[in-house]
Order: structure tokens, then sequence, then C-alpha cells
């Protein structure tokens, strides 16, 4: 699989000068990215953007290792054959045209999966957008080259994507909100050779990845794959498409996938360790918070205390608590006279800490980092997960301070932040370059917290 991921070589069959051609967006984004050799292919052309056209892929030079390809889909069984015997170990077939869409189609992929396997080329795709690798800067897709305007934004997780439009919403959602990176994001299509589980394996010893997640609308081989998600170190989010009989029905036309029995899969996955999201921004939070903490290994206890500045969002915090199997902590009697030197003498100190009263009566700043470092230092206490008011005058914690206390006491802390939009994401992002998940939504900063603590799967609607 190295050659598709750390290729010498690309050939581009397909290549356009046409500036609203999916040809020339691969082109593009290679040059801006790419460092080893490209070499567009289309017998239209003697050039493009200043690089020698060839007119067949028979004619390129060395070294290439890895073809690209995005010509109809009735060219491409020919094309795949000539790349075979021109010597190339792997194909992007980015084109569509195939399973997916008609018997004629299915015809076609049937005969690219012969050509595979009569010379062992590896195919990836069809019917896919190819591969982003953010940490190495490298683009082989035909996404739009708005890609680059923000810049890649490189982090530890990967994801596998069935889906390719699904793959570019995800990476302009990461880059344009800034809230968090990506390693690799994989579109495999109609995974006709390359599937889930080959991308897995080689994400599962890959340096740059800690976390990894999928959007799958089907598991051929079940088998290896629970084998691969049993052994694997590196946590591992899954999204399922195609569960019910109509998403099923869906997933054919989509990528020609047939999916099994939901709640067996469900199961078998709960079994081997995987965390089993449901939603498109669930697996991308629950990817992140995992990312963050992914050297902390799933806790025989799971006490956390609750640093709020709203009784009522304590309260509902400690009901999020119980639903995901975690508990609210019970407070030592050390920390419970720490917190007394800032309470008002009329208040019992509880978890959830309500820091209001104490507020009122010190400060934002020293009632809420008195009430931090007396929690850290809390040895019945597991983990914390603080709220934060921004905007106006409302406290904004200063995150350098909370990840450096936590960070001496060895204890994950997890945030939740409301008020002012752009002060809210200012925060966020502040919180991620200090590898601290800060949320928008309660709820989904307890799962998240859950997932970090328990490694366990997921409902749908949040309940065990």
């Amino acid at each position: 699989m190295e050659f598709f991921f750390k290729p010498r070589g690309i050939a581009v069959i397909g290549a356009s000068a046409n500036p609203v051609k999916g040809g020339y967006f691969i082109l593009n984004n290679l040059l801006r990215g790419f460092k080893g050799g490209i070499y567009p292919v289309n017998p239209g052309y003697a050039e493009i953007d200043d690089l020698p056209c060839y007119p067949s892929v028979l004619q390129v030079p060395d070294p290439v290792d890895l073809a690209i390809i995005f010509v109809p889909a009735g060219n491409a069984p020919t094309v795949l054959q000539e790349c075979a015997q021109r010597g190339i170990r792997g194909a992007m077939i980015e084109s569509g045209g195939f399973a997916e869409s008609s018997d004629q189609g299915k015809q076609l992929q049937d005969r690219i999966v012969e050509i595979h396997r009569e010379t062992g080329i590896r195919i990836w795709g069809p019917n896919c957008m190819g591969l982003v690798d953010a940490v190495r800067g490298l683009v082989f897709s035909f996404v739009l080259p708005t890609i680059w305007e923000k810049g890649l934004s490189p982090g530890r997780v990967s994801l596998v994507v069935q889906s390719g439009m699904l793959t570019a919403g995800f990476l302009i959602d990461i880059m344009s909100n800034g809230v968090m990176g990506i390693s690799k994001a994989c579109s495999i299509g109609n995974k006709a050779d390359v599937s889930e589980c080959d991308i897995l394996e080689y994400l599962i010893d890959d340096a740059d990845t800690s976390v990894i997640g999928l959007y799958l609308e089907s598991i051929p081989d079940g088998r290896r794959f629970m084998a691969l998600c049993r052994h694997a170190e590196k946590p591992i989010v899954v999204l399922r498409g195609g569960k019910s009989q109509k998403g099923a029905e869906a997933a054919v036309s989509h990528t020609a996938s047939l999916a099994g029995n939901g709640a067996v899969i469900s199961g078998a996955l709960a079994q081997v360790g995987v965390v089993e999201a449901h939603d498109f921004k669930q697996m991308m939070d629950l990817c992140r918070a995992l990312a963050d903490y992914s050297d902390i290994k799933p806790l025989d206890s799971r006490r956390v205390a609750i640093l709020t500045m709203s009784g009522a969002a304590g309260i509902v915090s400690s009901d999020f608590m119980e639903e995901h199997g975690l508990e609210v902590a019970d407070l030592s009697a050390d920390t419970v006279e720490a917190l007394k030197e800032v309470f008002p003498g009329w208040m019992p100190v509880s978890n959830p800490v309500d820091l209001w009263p104490a507020v009122e009566l010190h400060g934002r700043r020293k009632a809420y980092t008195k009430a931090f470092e007396a929690v850290c230092a809390d040895r019945g206490v597991d983990a914390i997960l603080f709220h934060a008011f921004v905007g106006g005058d409302a406290f904004r914690p200063k995150i350098s301070t909370l990840v450096e206390m936590a960070g001496k006491a060895g204890k994950p802390i997890f945030g939740w932040v409301m008020g002012k939009r752009t002060e809210a994401h200012k925060l966020q992002i502040e919180a991620k370059e200090l590898g601290l998940p800060v949320f928008g939504e309660l709820h989904r900063a307890v799962e998240c917290m859950a997932a970090v603590l328990c490694r366990r799967k997921f409902s749908g609607n949040g309940h065990k």
C-alpha cells in the first residue's frame, strides 16, 4: 500500500488544461504539494502547465508507481491494462459510472477487477475522491483547489470514507472551523479491490495517525475487519450507513454496497472495542477527543468533577454522566475544605461545583483557579469537565493554565463553551492548539469524555 501513500511519481491519466474539469483539478492539486514526478497523460495536449503531456501512459518516464485515472468509465479498462503493462503498481480510479450506476457499469467494474487479478495492479476506487494527506501537504484528488485557501490543517486523525463528496465535506468543514486537524482522508468509493481493511491495516501502523474514523456502507470482509480492530492499539470510530431498509437501498445506488444486519454488526463492533458513531459531526468530535487523549487507556473508575457557572448546567451534566457510564465524583474532605476558602459560608460545597457564589465573593479568576487546583489534587477525581461562558463580561478561563494544572495532575479535562459565537470559537481554536477538546454542546462533551475514559459504544440517542 506504500505506493498509494508515498509514490515516487504519478501519472495523471485524463489530465486537462480546462480549468473547470476534474482532470485539471487533480493536476493542479498535485503541483501544489507533491514533490515527485508528475506526468500528465492526454493525447489532446502536448503540454499542460509547462509539463510535457504524454499521449499514453506507456510513454511516461520513470519513476512512476501510481496512476490517477480520470477518464470515462468505458475507457477505464483499457487504460488500466496499459498501467499494468507499464509496470505501475497502483491506480486510483476516481471516475464514476461503474457498479453504482447501471448493469453496464457493473460489467466495467467486473472487468477492472479481472485486470487486477490477472496483472496484480492494485485498484483504489472506482467512484472515489482519492487521498488527502494534510501532514505531508498532498492532495491526490479532484477536490476543488479552494481546499488550499486556508491551508491543510494537520492533525492525528485519519479518515476512511466510502463517499467521495462526504470526504470533501469533511475536509472543508475541518479547515474552515479550525477546531480539528487531520492526518489522512481516504475516499475509497466502490472498493473494487482496495478495501477499508487494506487501508485500516496501513493506518494502524502509520506513525502520523493516532485515531482512525471510518464511514462505511458495507464491511464485506467482516472477519478480517474485526480482527484488525481487536488487535489495534489505536482507537477506532465507525459510522455505518445503510442500517435501515431504505438506507441499504440507497447504499446500493451510491457505492454498490450491500449492508448486513445492523444489530449484529453493532454487537460485533462493540466486542472488539470500536466506538460506534451515529452522525457525521459526532464521528468527527469523537475522533478529535480520542486523538487529544490517545495515550490514555480506559480507566477502571470514571469519577468526574464538574466545574460550572450554572447550577442547571451542572444538573444536566450529571444526568448525561449517568447515561454514558460516568460517575459524578464524591469530593474528598480536603477538597471540600479547600473550596470553602472561596465559597460563602452559607453555601455547602458539593459536586457539581457551582462556582457562581464564589465568583460573586472573590472574583471570577480566583474562584475558578482555586476550584480547579482543588479537584486536580483530589485522588478521587479521575477527570474534569469545565463549563465556560464567554462574551461581554462573562468569565473566560485561561486555557493554558488549566491544561498545565491538569497535565501535572495527570487528569484529562474536557470543556463545554457557550456564549458569544466568535469568542466561543476563539476559545475552541486556542484549546485545540493545546490538545484540549472543547465542545459547543454539553451532551457532546460528555459522550466524548466517555469515549476516552471508557472506550464504549454509543447509541444514537445517547443512552446506554
